[in-house]
């Protein structure tokens, strides 16, 4: 019987803590910087004077800019050193926060929003792919489930917390505090994130973007799949982004009283998604997705 031989590890165990801590804090600032938008909807729109259609294209310019750089991204994002490309994205996100914080009208705002997506997509895909290179296999499951806990920090903590500044301070509040601690970020990326170049060396042995692009649209039940997950999301971001000015502006809540809804939903979101994994992996996911 063979057995395949284990890569030897490209950092020892503290440096790899170091890295997915780092990794972690990454993904958390990006996310509360791209959530929080929407829980300052009453305030956005009345501070700015705008419509509710006008505060919709804040939260989508976000996501709509995301797209559209990191599809372009994928065509040459490979040539270049992991590490460089999650600092330059990092920072290109930073700069559209701090926009963001000084922004004196609707107009600005938007246009700082939109390069704070241009960069914030690429992010994420950086970081799984920085995970996958620098942590053996068989870590690399828990080292992944480490950095996505991210999202659930950025609900439980990230935007209550943003909500607090923003009712005791002002809007402008979460988005310097967001931009303060990615500033900070830059120097542990710098520091603790290693030079990945590994796959420059075996760019030759992978499929073009072009040749995987084909191929996933040739398949039905990939596009199937793909159209699925898109009118699933928009009827998610149909609602979300105005359950805030509804409870603040039809139901009477306060901005400090805002922050309880994130902080019980963020943290039955901790709950219950590994509940549900686990009841998935007994019963399967399809029953359980149609339970939900």
């Amino acid at each position: 019987m063979t057995h395949t031989p284990h890569k030897k590890p490209l950092l020892d165990r503290p440096a790899e803590r170091l890295l997915l801590l780092t990794l972690t804090l990454v993904q958390f600032t990006h996310i509360v910087d791209y959530m929080i938008v929407m829980p300052l909807g009453a305030q956005l729109m009345t501070i700015f004077d705008i419509t509710p259609g006008q505060f919709s294209l804040l939260v989508s310019v976000y996501a709509t800019a995301a797209f559209a750089v990191s599809f372009v991204a994928a065509f040459f994002v490979d040539r270049f050193d992991r590490k460089h490309v999650l600092t330059a994205a990092y920072a290109g996100c930073t700069l559209g926060t701090i926009a963001c914080a000084l922004a004196p009208s609707f107009a600005l705002f938007l246009v700082a929003r939109a390069i704070a997506g241009a960069f914030g997509g690429l992010i994420g895909a950086v970081v799984l792919s920085i995970v996958g290179d620098a942590i053996p296999f068989e870590r690399r499951a828990t080292a992944t489930g480490a950095v996505m806990m991210a999202f659930s920090a950025a609900s439980v903590i990230g935007v209550p917390a943003g909500l607090y500044l923003a009712a005791q301070y002002n809007w402008r509040m979460p988005f310097a505090a967001v931009a303060g601690l990615a500033l900070l970020l830059q120097v542990a990326i710098w520091r603790w994130v290693p030079s990945m170049r590994g796959h420059l060396v075996a760019r030759a042995d992978r499929p073009r973007p072009l040749d995987t692009l084909r191929q996933l649209f040739g398949d039905a039940n990939q596009v199937r799949a793909l159209l699925f997950s898109i009118v699933l999301m928009f009827g998610h971001f149909t609602i979300i982004p105005f359950i805030a000015p509804y409870m603040q502006l039809n139901v009477g809540f306060s901005d400090f009283e805002l922050t309880y809804i994130y902080l019980v939903g963020g943290s039955l979101t901790v709950v219950c998604l590994p509940l549900f994994g686990r009841v998935a992996d007994r019963f399967g996911n399809v029953p359980v997705f149609v339970g939900a």
